[in-house]
């Protein structure tokens, strides 16, 4: 599965998350199921870099800067925007049994985390947690 770096002198963040998808789908080639068309933006203000990833069914292409029309936006500092990796999932959301999954709830709770297209694009954003998730996110969604 290609995963690409568009953008000429990437961020550090847009770097990692495209290694990191890069790992979790060799790692997990189930993963690909997950590769459907959809525009996420990656958005770290306290660092001052907001990553796009144009995921569709032949890779991923991650890159810096803001594109229009992205189905889901997910804003936080940076150390927040690491966490969600981690945390486990459950249904490809935040597994509220697990005190790192409480977190991230806490978080959205009180807006230190945003995610817009958490309504609007429900599979979308599950699609994407998987695929970033370092733990074993299964592909169903």
């Amino acid at each position: 599965m290609i995963v690409t770096v568009v953008s000429p002198e990437p961020s550090g963040l847009a770097s990692m998350v495209a290694e990191l998808i890069e790992q979790n789908l060799a790692r997990d080639p189930g993963r690909r199921g997950l590769l459907r068309r959809s525009v996420a933006i990656l958005d770290a203000p306290d660092a001052d870099v907001t990553v796009f990833l144009r995921i569709d069914p032949e890779g991923v292409r991650v890159g810096d800067g803001d594109v229009p029309g992205a189905h889901v936006r997910i804003s936080s500092d940076s150390g927040r925007l690491l966490d969600l990796t981690t945390a486990p999932l459950r249904f490809g959301l935040p597994d509220v049994m697990a005190s790192e999954g409480r977190a991230v709830v806490r978080d959205l709770l009180v807006r230190r985390l945003r995610i817009r297209g958490l309504l609007r694009h429900p599979l979308r954003l599950t699609r994407l947690t998987k695929l970033l998730s370092v733990a074993d996110a299964g592909t169903t969604a």
